[in-house]
């Protein structure tokens, strides 16, 4: 008996256990944590903006009822990168959505989406989209959205946490100066997402695996003037050995996907001015593993303004009798070849390292350089074969007896390990006089 009824009393409070904690509606004292923190290169928020400094949650039962909104406690006015706080709660399984840096009143004027204690949730809180215009300004809170799946059972000491993502990602721009001039550093151009919308909130398959590159996308160029922005356009010192000279550009960019162009890669285009020179732009190709920049994402892109010098060999093969002269040169436009007569020609581009003071090779080596051609334009139809690329690294090609203008445009690629890509943009004109 006395086993029967040891038997009977625990059974009796394992139930009672059970009821406590898996029964809904019962207020329990819970505490919750709110944080965020940055992808890409891992560390520390290092600007306020950055931070969380006003929050509210929103908790939405299984049964799609907004239950309650918490709310960062009233005289809390500091930055914070997680904060903890106490509250009292129906038992129950909850949806939470949170918002930092977005008030309750900002959210519904820019979306409609608004969430108000018993009444039904805002089904548009996971499909909306939310403007944001650029340029940002570097004073200017991150807006940082998050949802998170809970339940609530009353265990002692209870504590659940909610992730808030910033809706923009983080760009750092590092040039640093290896040419033998001073150089200085005008605008810089990136292309972005062509809309103002992001997502309301995050898809966390792309925030922790990257988003699908097959996704189409449209562009538009994203000009950062640095006599605008700053008191002046920054001066990097002429290279002497050493350490060269520096400047960091930190920003912040809408989410966006480098398959809008043919190369699948971000392109970067710098305009400087070399000391006695005109300004120019330089173009950089980003790895190609940077297919696409995601919310709260911390991108760092060093920028090497180098002495690479690219130049144009030309050899020409015109028939017996014909005239072998050809001449070449180079203007603002582009570079030119001028034939006078039919026949085959070849034109190899060049790379010298004027500060170490030998050329680059073809295909090989480090650094090395390869090209591509991007264009052809022959209204006169000067060619009878147009020009090619071999493996070699010519470009072949055969005039006809025609006479006028035509252009061939280069994408010429320096590459060395550790570093960004430096593309060239050229433009021969091939003249048949």
């Amino acid at each position: 008996m006395l086993a029967f009824l040891t038997t009977v009393i625990a059974a009796s409070c394992s139930e009672d256990n059970t009821d406590n904690q898996d029964s809904e509606g019962r207020t329990v004292a819970v505490e919750m944590v709110i944080s965020t923190r940055a992808t890409g290169t891992p560390e520390a928020a290092q600007a306020d903006v950055e931070k969380i400094h006003t929050w509210w949650v929103a908790f939405v039962d299984k049964n799609g009822i907004v239950r309650h909104v918490e709310s960062r406690p009233a005289g809390l006015t500091s930055y914070v990168e997680e904060e903890r706080v106490e509250m009292n709660l129906p038992t129950g399984t909850y949806t939470l959505y949170a918002f930092a840096n977005i008030s309750q009143e900002e959210l519904k004027s820019k979306t409609g989406v608004e969430f108000v204690e018993g009444s039904a949730y805002p089904s548009a809180v996971k499909t909306v989209g939310y403007a944001i215009a650029m340029p940002w300004a570097p004073d200017k809170e991150l807006p940082m959205s998050g949802w998170q799946e809970v339940r609530v059972t009353g265990r002692t000491n209870e504590v659940f946490s909610i992730e808030v993502v910033r809706m923009l990602a983080k760009m750092e721009v590092r040039y640093t100066n290896e040419s033998r001039k001073k150089i200085t550093i005008n605008s810089l151009k990136l292309s972005q997402s062509e809309t103002d919308n992001v997502p309301l909130q995050p898809n966390y398959t792309y925030l922790e695996s990257g988003w699908d590159s097959d996704v189409p996308c449209n562009a538009r160029d994203y000009v950062r003037s640095y006599a605008s922005l700053l008191a002046a356009a920054p001066v990097l010192d002429a290279y002497t050995g050493g350490s060269p000279k520096g400047y960091d550009d930190i920003f912040y960019v809408r989410e966006s996907q480098a398959n809008y162009n043919v190369t699948g890669r971000y392109l970067m285009a710098v305009n400087i001015t070399r000391e006695g020179g005109h300004p120019k732009d330089l173009l950089f190709a980003l790895t190609k593993d940077l297919r696409s920049i995601y919310r709260n994402d911390h991108i760092v892109i060093p920028i090497i303004l180098s002495d690479y010098q690219v130049s144009l060999d030309v050899n020409f093969y015109p028939p017996i009798g014909g005239y072998p002269a050809v001449i070449t040169g180079e203007s603002d436009e582009g570079f030119y070849c001028k034939f006078g007569t039919e026949g085959d020609f070849e034109i190899y581009p060049k790379v010298e390292d004027s500060y170490n003071g030998y050329a680059l090779l073809y295909g090989t080596g480090d650094p090395k350089f390869t090209y591509r051609i991007t264009a052809i334009s022959d209204p006169s139809q000067i060619f009878t074969t147009k020009p090619t690329v071999t493996s070699t690294g010519e470009m072949l090609g055969e005039l006809s007896t025609n006479t006028g203008t035509a252009y061939v445009d280069v994408e010429i690629t320096v590459s060395r390990t550790g570093v960004t890509d430096q593309i060239y943009d050229r433009r021969i004109y091939i003249i048949r006089e």
